[in-house]
């Protein structure tokens, strides 16, 4: 017979699986740690270790990262290896030998995983790759939004946007929804608009993942109360 109990349990399993919820108007609420890019991007082969900055969304204090070499093997860092741990980065230095691709997975403590992100790396002799394109964000209109149960436009500025990107919205609280496709539009390098919902008062911060990975700094949008008419 299942309990009150059991019937939790396994929806907060469900649930850290999903990983996301879909809103009804195309936003996705995102439960588990995301990966968009690491850098260096090609990071050389060497014996001593190196640091690498890994961004994205929902890293949670304490969590871990496991990193899967070529050969399958897996080394876990945690603890004080996590460094500079913010809810969108944090820094970790590792040992890079094999030729190969290296997968990185991000674990937070309430047992949410993320996406395997493959990192390519490049051996010791070879130069070092170009740099891919990093969007920036300049503005974002309104500056001032109003609370909303109905989806609104906001108006984004700035350089180096690529077709294909995403939006990363973050409410006052810190859960972080995913916006793309068609709920941009009028797409040029240099801005976009986007379809939004904003249900609470407070600082909403917008941040732009181009598809190669490149993630934008953070913009932060005012929300308040609509003013009643009388």
């Amino acid at each position: 017979m299942l309990t009150s109990r059991s019937i939790l349990v396994a929806i907060a399993v469900a649930v850290t699986a999903l990983g996301t919820v879909r809103k009804a108007d195309g936003q996705e609420r995102l439960l588990a740690p995301v990966i968009s890019s690491v850098a260096p991007q090609a990071p050389s082969r060497k014996t001593t270790a190196q640091e690498l900055t890994i961004s994205g969304v929902n890293f949670s204090s304490g969590l871990s990262l496991t990193v899967v070499e070529p050969d399958g093997r897996k080394v876990s860092y945690t603890g004080t290896a996590i460094q500079a741990r913010r809810d969108t980065s944090f820094k970790v230095s590792v040992i890079l030998v094999a030729t190969g691709a290296y997968t990185l997975i991000v674990t937070n403590p309430d047992g949410a995983v993320s996406d395997p992100f493959v990192l390519k790396g490049q051996p010791a002799a070879q130069a070092p790759t170009a740099a891919r394109i990093t969007p920036q964000i300049d503005r974002v209109l309104p500056e001032q939004a109003t609370k909303d149960p109905l989806p609104q436009t906001l108006a984004v500025t700035g350089e180096r946007f690529v077709e294909g990107l995403s939006v990363y919205l973050t409410d006052p609280i810190g859960t972080v929804y995913l916006i793309k496709g068609s709920a941009l539009g009028s797409f040029t390098a240099t801005s976009f608009s986007v379809s939004v919902v904003i249900e609470m008062t407070g600082d909403y911060t917008l941040m732009v993942t181009n598809p190669s990975g490149e993630s934008s700094n953070s913009a932060t949008i005012k929300v308040v109360m609509r003013r009643s008419l009388r």
